[in-house]
């Protein structure tokens, strides 16, 4: 099953045309679409909201460990070299309101652009007078809630975030034609994207049989502590699998490993993962 929570109407109007998805009429809390595939949910605006449908969703139909859940929807960029009708992958998400940050897993390949997001509990105009940090990049309001409520039910590697740009947080307002026009051509992205998580996901059909939820956590935390690029990420949860296929023992001597580490720059991380691999392949923790 791909479970998605889309905040707008308008923006869920063309995925429901083209996956043919029927309105489910068992829910009354909110719009609900599916087919024997997909399962689409309108969330409203605003992080409560996406986190409360994101909840119901996956509380009715609890997923299986194979299952995805998709984010997806248009959000603002404070830079004029993201151009309208731009996609990216999600791989960093900050809650400007509770200051938590959080990096969705992307543990396959693909071609798209990735970015980072803000989360903000209003929408938001950016003034050349006084620019914030927090509008140089693309801004939403509803990630951070999405994510930490399907995190809850779904590991992170799971959890599919794609953005489209709509505008430069000039404040001005769009259409719901025009957002469904920029959903629409960016629909072979979103096929793309699902289809490729779930190659990679074939590929590595036994990686829930090795690494537990709890385990996956470490890794989690591990690849956060020290900073991993995507690359890096891959690396090391190879690197996990292979030494708990070993049978070299748990891994919980790395949740006190990476705590120790201070992550100043690309060579502490790049001193830190070596130390790990070497710790990793020899079996000594």
């Amino acid at each position: 099953m791909i479970y998605i929570v889309t905040a707008l109407a308008q923006e869920a109007i063309p995925l429901i045309q083209h996956f043919k998805l029927k309105k489910d009429l068992s829910h009354t809390k909110f719009d609900v679409y599916r087919s024997d595939m997909i399962k689409l949910i309108v969330s409203g605006t605003g992080k409560l909201k996406s986190a409360v449908a994101t909840t119901y969703l996956l509380l009715k139909e609890p997923p299986k460990k194979s299952d995805k859940i998709l984010n997806f929807g248009i959000c603002g960029s404070g830079l004029e070299k993201h151009k309208s009708g731009q996609i990216f992958l999600i791989n960093k998400i900050e809650d400007l309101n509770s200051g938590k940050t959080y990096y969705p897993e992307i543990l396959f390949s693909h071609l798209l652009a990735e970015a980072g997001i803000f989360t903000h509990e209003k929408p938001v105009i950016k003034s050349k007078s006084n620019p914030s940090p927090s509008t140089a990049g693309l801004v939403d309001m509803e990630v951070s809630g999405f994510y930490e409520s399907a995190n809850t039910f779904v590991q992170s590697h799971n959890i599919i975030i794609l953005k489209v740009v709509s505008d430069h947080l000039s404040g001005d307002k769009f259409t719901g034609a025009f957002i469904q026009s920029i959903v629409e051509k960016n629909i072979p992205h979103i096929i793309t994207i699902l289809n490729q998580s779930r190659k990679r996901q074939a590929a590595t059909s036994t990686d829930s049989e090795v690494l537990d939820s709890g385990e996956y956590r470490i890794f989690e935390d591990l690849s956060e502590d020290l900073g991993l690029s995507t690359t890096q990420r891959f690396q090391v949860l190879d690197l996990l699998k292979g030494y708990k296929v070993r049978g070299d023992g748990d891994l919980q001597f790395l949740k006190e490993y990476s705590k120790s580490k201070k992550i100043n720059s690309k060579q502490d991380t790049k001193k830190a993962l070596e130390e790990l691999k070497e710790k990793l392949d020899t079996g000594e923790d």
